[in-house]
């Protein structure tokens, strides 16, 4: 049974009080991550949305969405590995695009590594297209990012 059949999966904004889960998780899921001052500085911004999952008491992901001028970018999405293929990744996507829909946004963007054929996958399950490539754009290792996009109109 997954997390979403379950319904034990709350799905929330991202608290100032997640940054340290968000950050240690951000270890775990990126050869590039970012700090824990970035989390922190979600909850007051302007421009990015940050949406938490937690499940039986435990952190267990993240999406930041970024809106600017209509349009919104994922600029990071990550799941404990435990919790992984269990549906948490996808309603952290279905809350960007939902997040994004609320602020009349129009488009949604992303990139993702080329070798990433998981979140290739949920990307395209979720209703993302690609639309091209940029080379060589992943450093730790160097990798190419396939760019995808969703219309929300």
């Amino acid at each position: 049974m997954t997390a979403e059949q379950a319904g034990v999966c709350e799905i929330r904004p991202m608290k100032n009080t997640d940054a340290p889960a968000a950050a240690a998780l951000e270890q775990l899921c990126f050869s590039d991550p970012w700090g824990m001052d970035e989390f922190r500085e979600i909850e007051e911004s302007r421009l990015d949305r940050g949406i938490a999952a937690w499940a039986d008491g435990r952190f267990m992901g993240y999406v930041i969405l970024r809106m600017v001028a209509g349009e919104g970018e994922i600029l990071r999405v990550a799941v404990e590995p435990s919790g992984r293929r269990q549906g948490i990744g996808r309603m952290l996507v279905a809350a960007a695009k939902s997040a994004a829909e609320q602020e009349n946004g129009e488009k949604l963007f992303l990139e993702v590594r080329a070798g990433n054929q998981a979140a290739i996958r949920l990307y395209h399950s979720s209703g993302f297209s690609e639309y091209g490539t940029r080379k060589n754009y992943y450093r730790f290792p160097t990798e190419d990012a396939v760019l995808m996009e969703y219309s929300l109109a």
